[in-house]
């Protein structure tokens, strides 16, 4: 995601910092012997944190159900990751576990449609056997090298 314009507003590069926390978490704990399904309710429940800090939820609708926040979907209505292959979205196990040798997108995302505001990011993650290849690695995604890109 880049703003069409060249520049963040504050509230842009808030929302994109948030998603860019999602996407760093997410690459974290996507690692061998962690179930599909516990690895997106995690990134779920970090979601629930960043949407906190935005002020689009309250404490206490995250408390009402913490281990897997359904306030969360307002904003975040799909999972991070997906087999990546032969195919965009390759078929494979619905729950698998995650195995060495594995490829999946890592892309959360903020879809603040009451502001007009839908960010999000995408990278391919080799997963390794002691780390994962980022295989977008190169990609610039902070924020001041996205402008500074836009700039040129």
């Amino acid at each position: 995601t880049v703003p069409v314009n060249g520049k963040f507003t504050p509230r842009q590069r808030a929302v994109y910092e948030s998603v860019l926390n999602m996407m760093t978490y997410a690459k974290k704990i996507l690692r061998p012997g962690i179930l599909k399904s516990e690895y997106e309710r995690l990134v779920r429940v970090f979601a629930a944190g960043e949407l906190v800090k935005l002020g689009l939820i309250t404490p206490a609708q995250v408390a009402e159900k913490p281990s897997d926040p359904p306030i969360v979907r307002k904003y975040y209505m799909h999972g991070c990751s997906h087999f990546l292959g032969l195919d965009v979205h390759d078929v494979g196990e619905a729950n698998p576990v995650v195995l060495p040798g594995m490829v999946f997108t890592v892309e959360p995302g903020i879809y603040i449609a009451e502001e007009g505001i839908g960010i999000r990011l995408e990278n391919d993650v080799l997963i390794g056997e002691t780390e994962n290849i980022d295989l977008l690695g190169d990609v610039p995604l902070l924020p001041d090298d996205i402008e500074r890109l836009m700039a040129r």
